[in-house]
């Protein structure tokens, strides 16, 4: 389609598609090596939050070009049919509210998904183990039938673990609708409210065209503990989209790789099952059991939101001379560049079936390179089940290396005797 030919409609369409559907689809044309990051201003583009900027930055091309590679390539995406719409807030905006808003665009450019689930997590259930995180997650109508005072009948939380901001009830039926960075800005007062009574404030992207990996309760690369322990992943080579510092101590890092090296052979669509879901997930969990939280389960993982407070009770420190008593770590960004991980996608891709487009792939340029001479490659094998190591596991295991041991050296001793 020429450019005279893309309505005014159109083109507002594709200026809100998904950033990091844009990227991917930049890298798969061979417009951008994957390594390379999308800046967020260059002269007078904003790649970051533009898709429009974004192909001209890539392409070196112009407006009309850019307009015309994304309608050719993006034709039937609606991901922002999908948007909630909140409208914006009418009052004028209190400083605090400013910089929140800042960290928010802030985060979403790194994480570069164009809609949110936003989740209001309440303080008990946020103790719980991973294990159990498939508490039951109430609608917004829902909550606000509960008692304001979370005290005053504590058996009509039972069992609840949040509320999602965007899911309500109508005429029976759960409708969910998520939410772009106005919309979460455009509810900032709503959201510092709930904060404040007490409730976590969490942000899952939605992976429409990538998949976000999240490292939680993150140590470094030597798996120690570290006040910023990023910069040793950045290091050995990967490349976080973002990192967060989540408490006083505690911190979380999230690595995005592209969806469509994941999909299996001659599968359509964007359904969970045309997707080696299983393979990357046993990543994910593989990577937080060695360096982050060995509890953690569901790839499709909360991340907390910048800006507002963690309020989980075991961060709350005692303050004196100040009218609230109590304090709160607020979450803050330690790192954000709007970028894939091509070591955590060829990582993850091993753990995956041999069948998904990346590994054949990989397989065929492989083949071909023996062809020219370089050793034969090894063929990429389906993951076996790996299963977590308990802390009695991991005892039983040294007891038995170390009888091994003993054992090794009772045989030699044996020989030289003889």
């Amino acid at each position: 389609m020429k450019m005279d030919e893309i309505s005014k409609e159109e083109i507002a369409r594709l200026r809100r598609l998904d950033p990091a559907g844009v990227h991917a689809a930049l890298i798969a044309s061979g417009d951008l090596s994957i390594n390379t990051a999308i800046p967020k201003r260059i002269d007078n583009l904003r790649p970051a939050e533009n898709a429009i900027d974004a192909v001209k930055f890539a392409r070196k091309c112009d407006y009309n070009q850019a307009l015309e590679w994304l309608h050719e390539h993006f034709a039937d995406d609606q991901t922002h049919e999908r948007n909630v719409g909140i409208r914006t807030v009418e009052r004028e905006l209190f400083d605090s509210e400013i910089v929140i808003n800042k960290l928010v665009k802030q985060q979403m450019d790194a994480l570069g998904c164009s809609e949110a689930r936003l989740t209001l997590m309440f303080k008990e259930a946020d103790e719980a183990t991973q294990k159990d995180a498939l508490l039951e997650t109430v609608t917004e109508s829902d909550f606000e039938k509960m008692p304001s005072d979370p005290e005053a009948e504590p058996e009509k939380r039972k069992g609840k673990f949040g509320y999602l901001v965007g899911k309500r009830t109508q005429n029976g039926e759960k409708v969910e609708k998520f939410f772009n960075t106005r919309d979460i800005q455009n509810c900032v007062g709503m959201l510092r409210q709930r904060n404040g009574e007490g409730l976590n404030v969490l942000l899952t992207p939605m992976d429409k065209h990538c998949f976000y990996i999240l490292v939680d309760d993150a140590l470094d690369r030597h798996g120690r503990e570290s006040e910023s322990p990023v910069q040793s992943w950045i290091d050995a080579g990967f490349k976080p989209c973002l990192a967060l510092q989540t408490s006083w101590k505690s911190h979380q890092i999230v690595f995005r790789v592209p969806k469509e090296p994941f999909r299996f052979k001659d599968t359509v669509g964007n359904d969970d099952s045309c997707f080696d879901r299983s393979g990357l997930h046993k990543y994910f969990q593989s990577l937080n059991r060695e360096y982050g939280d060995h509890r953690i389960s569901g790839l499709r993982h909360g991340i907390r939101l910048a800006g507002y407070r963690n309020v989980k009770p075991k961060h709350a420190r005692d303050v004196e001379g100040k009218a609230w008593g109590v304090e709160y770590p607020f979450v803050r960004i330690a790192h954000a560049e709007s970028t894939f991980c091509e070591k955590t996608l060829n990582d993850a891709l091993k753990m995956c079936s041999h069948n998904v487009l990346g590994n054949v792939e990989r397989t065929k340029q492989a083949l071909l390179n023996h062809k020219k001479g370089a050793p034969r490659p090894q063929q990429v094998m389906p993951p076996r089940s790996i299963r977590p190591v308990s802390a009695l596991g991991k005892m039983a295991a040294a007891r038995r290396d170390e009888q091994e041991k003993t054992n090794r050296q009772a045989e030699r001793e044996q020989s030289r005797c003889r």
